[in-house]
């Protein structure tokens, strides 16, 4: 990590961040001194960072093997090494199907997304902070420099996140930190360094009014004040502390519940509530990759496991080989499956909408994969939640374009109840949380306290299934702490790239199969 963080240094990092040029003679050993007091350099940085990140949670590399294996959305293309880890073996296992971490194989290339995506906004972040709270610099106004610095903060605590959620070890690097002494840091220490930054960005974003300029998020008009960003924060953390755990057994007795509760409490679903977008710009910059995949229904369909969830009557699973007819689901979020006009149902085997189309899914009579590569691929059901055009409009997030939702109030909402769940307290509060999604959404019989916390539980992860869908990856974490949530042999966390490894000769080695995440830190 040494090697890889000396190697973007500030002369990438501003051009990652799009910023104006700097005259250095000599691009391998920029003149980091005088970028670090450009102010205008510097603020460009931030809003670069935060664009790295989008990026990279949403990008398919990554985010496609974990959704698929979590059997919450289906593909069979192997774009994305996605046909190799989601497939099943011949004993209905993955036991084949570890990370391939190793530098010869195609497959590595899913276990390295994260990490190179997640440390280059770790550097651009803490440039930030090097450049404002160790050398002091002024970004036009008090205001301003606050707004880089907690910005910065969050883009720190996000990064460190995506490295605990998704590795068994990782480096935790600030402005801080000796880059000439780094070691690795276990999963869990990761996971608190990850938490320490949120609590940062919460405490400076509280403290300080400011709301972000045009461009830091997105080509679009949107922007968030502290208020909002604080928020955001929260969010995050809650999702950090309730996501790490790899099985239900961590879930269990690895995870501060109360904890998770008290930042759902003030996170995006809480005072004003709002849903944490970012403006794709149809992927030449701002790249929504997770909905150019999934919004299209002829590329990636809603797993069969959740379909049958939304009607058990008509969605089978497995997939028969007649397919599944067109649903009648209670749940408006699927309803009848109508979906589009006549030149949508020509396109793409959809029935045109009536009044009793879904909200989120729709039901097309093709089966779009490869029969060869496993009929259990398929589905009937598709996911339009975030189609705004109702007819696979490339104009819109089916071609990338458009305001992508990367935090949901109602993902905030189930977080909250989550935790008074596990706890097994305030049942009528976790109930009220539920139906925000369940009744106001999905027009359900609304869950009550006196069904009790195994109910609840039920309803909870039925609402997380549907929900969550389109989020980046965080389809997948609720599966990974469910007991049975994974099909054997999936694995429950990526190894160090071997890229990474073989820069300081250390040995390869996996997860998945009978090994499918490391020992629980201490």
């Amino acid at each position: 990590m040494t090697t890889f963080v000396r190697g973007l240094g500030l002369a990438a990092a501003l051009v990652l961040a799009g910023c104006k040029s700097l005259d250095i003679e000599n691009p391998n050993d920029p003149d980091a001194g005088r970028a670090l007091a450009d102010p205008a350099a510097i603020n460009a940085v931030a809003g670069g960072a935060v664009r790295i990140w989008f990026n990279t949670y949403e990008g398919m590399e990554g985010t496609g093997p974990l959704v698929t294996q979590a059997q919450t959305y289906s593909s069979s293309w192997n774009n994305f090494n996605m046909n190799f880890y989601s497939g099943l073996d011949l004993d209905g296992t993955r036991n084949s199907r570890s990370w391939q971490n190793n530098p010869s194989s195609a497959a590595r290339t899913s276990i390295e997304h994260y990490w190179n995506g997640y440390y280059s906004v770790l550097s651009l972040a803490t440039n930030v902070l090097k450049a404002i709270r160790i050398n002091n610099l002024v970004i036009n106004n008090a205001a301003d420099t606050r707004r880089a610095e907690a910005v910065a903060l969050l883009m720190q605590g996000a990064a460190l996140s995506g490295i605990a959620l998704n590795y068994d070890k990782g480096y935790i690097i600030d402005e801080n930190t000796d880059l000439a002494s780094l070691t690795y840091s276990d999963r869990k220490a990761v996971r608190d360094a990850a938490k320490a930054k949120f609590d940062d960005a919460i405490a400076v974003a509280s403290a300080n009014a400011f709301t972000t300029p045009l461009g830091w998020f997105g080509p679009g008009s949107l922007s968030y004040s502290n208020t909002q960003i604080a928020q955001l924060a929260n969010t995050m953390a809650a999702e950090l502390l309730a996501a790490w755990p790899r099985n239900n057994t961590e879930a269990a007795s690895n995870v501060d519940w109360a904890a998770v509760a008290t930042y759902a409490a003030n996170g995006i679903s809480s005072g004003t509530p709002f849903d944490f977008k970012i403006t794709g710009d149809g992927t030449s910059t701002w790249n929504p990759e997770i909905m150019l995949w999934f919004v299209d229904i002829s590329s990636g369909r809603v797993h069969t496991r959740i379909a049958n969830q939304l009607d058990p009557v008509t969605q089978q699973t497995p997939w028969p080989l007649a397919g599944n007819p067109q649903p009648n689901s209670p749940d408006r979020r699927l309803g009848d499956g109508s979906f589009g006009d006549a030149s949508t149902a020509a396109q793409f085997g959809t029935t045109p909408r009536t009044v009793n189309g879904g909200t989120d899914f729709a039901w097309s009579a093709v089966a779009i994969f490869n029969m060869a590569r496993g009929s259990y691929h398929q589905s009937n059901i598709g996911h339009i939640r975030y189609d705004e055009s109702g007819v696979q409009d490339p104009n819109g997030l089916w071609g990338g374009v458009g305001d992508a939702p990367l935090y949901s109030r109602q993902q905030n909402d189930l977080l909250w109840a989550e935790a008074l769940l596990m706890q097994n307290t305030n049942l009528a509060l976790a109930a009220t949380l539920i139906n925000n999604s369940r009744v106001g959404r999905g027009a359900l019989a609304p869950a009550t306290a006196g069904e009790g916390q195994t109910a609840l539980l039920a309803k909870l992860r039925y609402e997380q299934d549907v929900e969550l869908l389109g989020l980046g990856p965080a389809s997948y974490y609720p599966r990974r702490r469910v007991a049975g949530g994974l099909v054997t042999g999936t694995p429950r966390e990526m190894p160090v790239p071997a890229q990474e490894l073989g820069v300081f000769g250390q040995a390869l080695y996996t997860w998945g199969g009978a090994t499918p995440n490391s020992p629980t830190p201490p």
